[in-house]
């Protein structure tokens, strides 16, 4: 379970945000821009300094350990893949950060790419990807390190048509895999409605609506609700 209280002035916008994700559970946080939606997942994963709060799992408070320290994934709407390392490498990382072996490390990295459907690439180098593959391979990269809490800011920005349905069913196929505690930013409400068991609306840098994303849509209570439900 993460138990958190997001608290950062970032002026005009004051973010106060609380925040519990059982384990097993995937949280979308949707908002217009400039809500505060992304502060809140760089309070979680330690990438921005707070300026109250907390963050607790299971109790243990996150919020005094250093960002490589707190068991948090992080996938971004920019892959962020290292430019020097193999597609393999990059999914290694995680791994080797935590002790394992090269070998061992490439191994666990080549199952996951097999998994992810990168299995036949895993020599190329991120610019030869393609948009929706490195998100897949982001992905793989952050799931193979083990994390007990899992952050996907617009993980499905930019990819459109066949690739992003593809994308969207992979997503669903490991979040619903995936253990501990997932919070999703998105705009889109298709992709709440599918991947989302609760749906928290931000707005101001306040929690002004949650509920699964079915009692959203049914009784909006503000203007961007409604928006959202029916777009």
């Amino acid at each position: 379970m993460m138990d958190a209280h997001l608290v950062a002035e970032r002026p005009p916008l004051l973010l106060d945000v609380r925040l519990r994700v059982a384990d097993g559970e995937v949280v979308a946080l949707a908002g217009p821009a400039g809500a505060g939606k992304t502060t809140a997942l760089r309070l979680v994963a330690g990438l921005t300094t707070p300026s109250g709060g907390y963050v607790l799992l299971d109790g243990a408070p996150l919020h005094a350990r250093p960002p490589g320290r707190r068991g948090v994934g992080m996938v971004l709407g920019d892959p962020l893949l290292f430019p020097h390392l193999s597609v393999l490498d990059n999914v290694a990382f995680g791994a080797r950060c935590r002790g394992a072996g090269r070998s061992e490390a490439r191994r666990a990295a080549a199952a996951w790419l097999d998994d992810i459907g990168l299995g036949a690439v895993p020599n190329a180098r991120p610019g030869e990807l393609s948009r929706e593959q490195a998100r897949r391979a982001s992905l793989a990269r952050s799931l193979a390190a083990g994390p007990r809490v899992l952050l996907l800011d617009e993980p499905l920005a930019g990819v459109d048509g066949h690739a992003r349905a593809e994308s969207l069913a992979l997503l669903r196929r490991h979040l619903s895999r995936f253990a501990g505690a997932c919070v999703l930013v998105t705009h889109d409400p298709l992709e709440a409605a599918e991947l989302a068991d609760r749906l928290v609306v931000v707005e101001d840098g306040s929690v002004v609506q949650e509920g699964t994303p079915e009692e959203v849509a049914r009784h909006p209570r503000t203007r961007y609700a409604a928006r959202l439900a029916v777009s």
